[in-house]
């Protein structure tokens, strides 16, 4: 089958890898349809971030059950599904704490995640067992359901922050992850205000009814309101300027992450305005209800505006990383066409 591998720690390639020869008893093989790019994948091409080499990448995927091991009850054959990538061991103390997220049964004594240091998705199969494996909604769009493992990310940092209905968010960065938080808080009755120096991303979001501005316009804009209950940085390098546009009691959230960004932290300051910094990590076991409130909102699935086959995997990376015009939203790949 074919399949993008890591080559190196910045270079992808097109792979011919061996087909599954056999199951496990709770094991489950999908045909990939989609598979979303996610600025992970992005951070290790870049450089801003480590990647195992050898590792097929790839962890926001749905797609079309074509075999189940003997032992498998609750999905079959034929079955459209969503797969979550963080596969917990469910034996260590976390795990049996119901702390999936904090997992330290896998690799390094970590939680094994497909796409990052176990093989993943950007291929034309994948293989993964059934507690990993959820069933899509008949009416989901493929498009919507790509987007299942990204609202699961967003979920987990909403509960940790602890956002609320009539609370106001600035949110750093308008990229597909800020987009796709604004449309769900949009849905919880918060008001959210999104930057952006990508001047498609703020007309994108403009088109969504999304209030976006241009970042240089954020100073201005705050001469005549009051600051906001809680931040998010989607993009990894922003703690500076969110701690300007936090209110006293607020919440800043470490969303994005760049391995080069140090922050020197004014403890001071944090501590007597009673300045929260919060850092959710993994999600847990938010698919469920990631899967309900994507299907309550189908027009998640107009952010996804691009799709490529896997052989085109140098040009939608070229147009990502190199490229500040590209009119890329949420690209994915499409490793099996024919389900389309």
């Amino acid at each position: 089958m074919k399949a993008l591998g890591l080559m190196d720690n910045q270079r992808l390639e097109l792979v011919d890898c061996k087909d599954p020869v056999m199951l496990a008893p709770d094991g489950v093989e999908i045909d990939i349809v989609l598979s979303g790019i996610c600025g992970t994948d992005l951070a290790v091409l870049s450089g801003r971030e480590g990647g195992e080499v050898g590792i097929i990448r790839g962890h926001e995927a749905v797609g079309i059950i074509i075999d189940v091991g003997k032992d498998v009850v609750h999905l079959q054959k034929g079955m459209r599904v969503v797969v979550d990538p963080n596969e917990y061991c469910g034996v260590c103390e976390p795990c049996r704490l119901a702390k999936t997220h904090l997992c330290n049964g896998g690799v390094n004594a970590g939680l094994d995640i497909a796409g990052v240091n176990k093989h993943g998705t950007f291929a034309e199969r994948f293989v993964t067992r059934e507690r990993f494996v959820y069933q899509l909604p008949d009416d989901m769009s493929w498009a919507a359901g790509v987007l299942v493992e990204p609202v699961a990310c967003i979920l987990n940092n909403i509960d940790q922050a602890f956002i609320r209905a009539g609370e106001r968010v600035l949110i750093l960065g308008s990229g597909p992850m800020s987009l796709i938080a604004q449309i769900v808080l949009r849905s919880m009755g918060v008001d959210t205000l999104a930057t952006d120096r990508n001047t498609h991303r703020i007309q994108f979001g403009r088109s969504q009814s999304l209030d976006v501005i241009h970042a240089d316009d954020l100073e201005l804009q705050m001469q005549h309101q009051e600051k906001f209950d809680v931040v998010i940085d989607t993009v990894g390098n922003q703690i500076d300027t969110a701690s300007r546009y936090i209110g006293r009691g607020g919440r800043i959230v470490l969303f994005g992450f760049d391995s080069d960004y140090h922050y020197m932290l004014p403890v001071k300051y944090f501590l007597v305005n009673a300045i929260s910094i919060i850092s959710a990590g993994e999600y847990n076991q938010h698919f469920p209800r990631a899967i309900r409130l994507v299907q309550k909102l189908p027009e998640l699935g107009r952010l996804v505006t691009h799709r490529y086959v896997l052989e085109n995997h140098s040009e939608v990376f070229d147009a990502l990383l190199n490229d500040a015009s590209a009119p890329n939203i949420k690209s994915v790949f499409t490793p099996n066409l024919a389900y389309l």
